[in-house]
């Protein structure tokens, strides 16, 4: 698993998730602009969402050794919920 360890790469995520959520109104405004429903737009955005996360767990979550203490997320999607 990936962890951030510095201040700085924390800080870096932050200001590139402001970023993206940032641009998020300004789109969906010039979208709406155009005519295209907002419902289509909040499907199109949670269906990509959706995918993305998937994508981020599977890749990032295999970034580094496995450890005990902090597996992989296939390794933990392998694991034993009851036991």
């Amino acid at each position: 698993m990936y962890l951030v360890e510095s201040k700085g790469g924390a800080i870096g995520c932050m200001l590139v998730a402001l970023v993206f959520l940032g641009t998020w109104p300004a789109i969906l405004a010039q979208l709406e602009r155009r005519g295209r429903l907002p419902q289509h737009t909040y499907l199109d955005y949670s269906i990509t969402n959706f995918f993305t996360a998937c994508f981020i767990a599977v890749t990032v979550g295999q970034i580094g050794h496995h450890k005990p203490n902090m597996p992989n997320f296939i390794h933990q999607l392998s694991q034993d919920l009851h036991g």
